[in-house]
Formats: C-alpha cells, structure tokens, sequence
C-alpha cells in the first residue's frame, strides 16, 4: 500500500493505483476549498483499493464508492477499476432509458464527491439520522462545492440526474426510501430527485440552507426537518409529490451503511 500524505486528504493507494488516487484526491480537494469557506474541513482518509486489498479489509462488496465513520476517524474507499458485475447491473438498470449522458466509470467517480460531502456532514455534527434528510442535504452540499469548483463537471452530474430521474422505480415514498426498499433504481431514482432540488434551492438562495444548519448545529432529525421546512414552506408539496403530506420524521431510520 502506498501512502501519499495531506494534512486534510491523507492517501493510501494498492499497488498499481497511486496515479488514480492522486487524481481523486485532486479533485476532492478542490470540493475542501469551498466546505472550509464556511468551517474547519476534516481529516478524511482516502482509500484506493484493488479488489484484493478491499476484500481483506472492508466486509462489503467490492465496487461502488463509499464514507465510513469509525473509530479511526472518517474514510473514503474508490475501486481501484469497478468490476465487471456492477457495470453490467447499472447498465440493466439503465437500459430502458436509451444511452446515458457519458461514461458509467466516470459517473461513479464523480460521486466520491457526494461521500465526502457525507464526511464533512458528519465532522460538522448535521448528520440526522434520518435517511431521505441525510442524503438531500449531502447531495446539496455537494452540488454547491461542486459548481464552485468544477463546473463543467457540476453540468454533467445535472445531465445524469435529468436522466435518472426518468426511472419509474417500483417505489417512490419517502417511507420506503427510509427502509432501503425500492432495489437499485429506487435509489438512483431518488438521488436524482435530491439533486435536483437541491439545485433549485442553490438557484433561489445559495448558501442559506448550509449556514442554516450549521448556525443550529448538532442536528437531529426532528430539528433537522422543521427547519428545512421553515427554510423552505413551498417543499411541503414536493413532499406531497411522494405521497406523503410531509418528510416521514416518525419513521426511525435504519443504522447507517457505507
């Protein structure tokens, strides 16, 4: 395993991977730039891992990147390549809405940015609890620092997101997305949603929802969904859109996963 420090972004790339890794960890980087704008950015750790390092240090399938928490402190784990088997799964989950907007491979990459907004949501105590909250927020949070830093990848992230929210998943409710039901197109499907709104938001007022949560930080979930609504009334009837007349705030949440 190969070490590349940083104060902020420390390294650690499989045999074969130090160019990959230096690559992520540029462009994650430039996403710090913008969080430490509005307060002190995290140590996270980046890992690049073949399948082989991975599966002798992670119990998760190998593949898709993702943030832990732990002991050791906050984490980020990429592929090394991403596997045949989950090219072919989001390709099939894909396949009825014609060519997508650019490279599966790329796609994924790209959204290493929205695990370390998930870092930065954490070490800045506005992690929830709740699941449909934790995700907006980190996909709001992403989209901000990511039209700051790489607009041109901002622009593509849009596209894919106009594209995915074409799926017509089995389940579309709040209350379903809280317990992880609705397969793999239920949750691209939702992640779409989130960015998408969050991108109105980021049109209307910018920065107001971050400074929001972090002048009534810590968050829980409670406190979390009355001031996004008092923030935004209007997203009572997006709500609505999910069947629900407001954010399923009763529902516990399942623990975390990566």
């Amino acid at each position: 395993m190969r070490a590349l420090p940083h104060p902020h972004l420390p390294t650690f790339a499989s045999e074969g991977g130090v160019l990959r890794a230096k690559a992520l960890r540029d462009y994650l980087l430039a996403l710090g730039e913008r969080y430490a704008r509005y307060a002190p950015l995290p140590q996270v750790a980046l890992y690049v891992l073949s399948e082989k390092d991975w599966r002798a240090q992670l119990p998760y399938p190998y593949g898709l990147p993702f943030q832990h928490s732990g002991k050791e402190g906050l984490a980020l784990y990429a592929p090394l390549t991403y596997p045949e088997r989950l090219l072919h799964r989001l390709r099939e989950a894909l396949l009825p809405l014609g060519p997508p907007p650019g490279e599966i491979p790329a796609f994924l990459d790209l959204n290493l940015g929205h695990e370390y907004a998930h870092a930065v949501q954490v070490a800045w105590r506005l992690r929830t609890g709740a699941r449909w909250l934790d995700e907006f927020f980190a996909n709001y949070l992403f989209l901000l620092a990511l039209k700051e830093a790489w607009p041109h990848l901002a622009e593509n992230l849009l596209a894919w997101c106009r594209y995915l929210a074409r799926l017509t998943p089995p389940k579309t409710s709040l209350s379903a997305y809280e317990r992880r039901r609705g397969g793999l197109a239920g949750a691209l499907w939702f992640q779409a949603q989130f960015t998408l709104k969050a991108e109105e938001l980021l049109q209307e007022e910018g920065d107001r929802l971050l400074k929001a949560f972090l002048a009534a930080a810590p968050l829980d979930r409670r406190k979390g969904h009355r001031l996004l609504l008092a923030l935004y009334p209007g997203l009572k009837d997006w709500f609505a859109g999910f069947g629900l007349k407001a954010a399923p705030e009763a529902v516990p949440s399942p623990p975390p996963n990566p």
